[in-house]
């Protein structure tokens, strides 16, 4: 696999800051609380608020082009990634051939000026992260997170796991197959039961239709009490 390490400039980051911004309140906003999101006190205040209009966020591209994105940062970031994440991405990547998972030929990692984490885009095998928002150790496991998304992104579809499923299937799978923890804490830890380092190594595919079927089951006990309270 052939993985390309780049730093985003000063207009890309804050596009990809203000993409953050807007996925939160569409997607995530009842998942998680906005510190989780945004790790700087200027952009927390900012964008814990939706819907802010083009003159606000006008205000707040003024402040994060001059007082947040730093590049030499994100040159030293470069380095580092180079040296220590590529290869360890590399390394977890063969352990990943155990499972039945697509494994893109090509990975592109954007270092963002921005300071919200780490995210994927599958369909263009990118991952998008925030340097200064992460310790140098773990980098790479935030880069190999990320990457394992990328990897099932396919079955979690074909499935239709929910968010919280697809959260506690990367981390499990970082865990039991890839052996580290990505200090994940978050997804759905009712479905640890089905996610034995034997169960993903040799029944991967029935695993995901076994948590499909627990979430069907679920959904179908709730639109029962639903009725019963009618």
């Amino acid at each position: 696999m052939e993985i390309a390490v780049k730093i985003l400039d000063k207009q890309e980051s804050w596009q990809h800051q203000r993409n953050v911004y807007e996925g939160y309140h569409q997607k995530y906003a009842k998942f998680y609380p906005a510190e989780n999101f945004f790790y700087h006190p200027y952009l927390l205040e900012k964008f814990s608020e939706p819907n802010l209009n083009e003159a606000e966020l006008k205000e707040v591209e003024t402040y994060f082009k001059t007082k947040i994105y730093d590049k030499e940062k994100l040159a030293e970031t470069k380095k580092l990634v180079e040296e220590k994440a590529v290869p360890f991405v590399l390394a977890k990547n063969e352990l990943l051939q155990k499972l039945p998972i697509k494994h893109p030929k090509e990975l592109t990692i954007n270092l963002s000026g921005a300071m919200s984490g780490g995210f994927y885009n599958a369909e263009e095998k990118k991952i998008t992260l925030s340097p200064q928002c992460v310790t140098p150790n773990f980098l790479p496991l935030l880069i190999t997170h990320e990457f394992t998304h990328i990897c099932v992104e396919e079955d979690v579809k074909k499935y239709q796991l929910p968010h919280l499923a697809k959260e506690r299937l990367v981390s499990k799978i970082c865990a039991e197959i890839l052996d580290f923890d990505d200090h994940n804490q978050v997804g759905d830890k009712a479905i640890d039961k089905f996610l034995h380092k034997e169960n993903l190594e040799n029944n991967y595919a029935q695993t995901l239709i076994n948590i499909q079927n627990y979430y069907l089951r679920q959904q179908a006990l709730q639109q029962r009490k639903g009725v019963e309270k009618l």
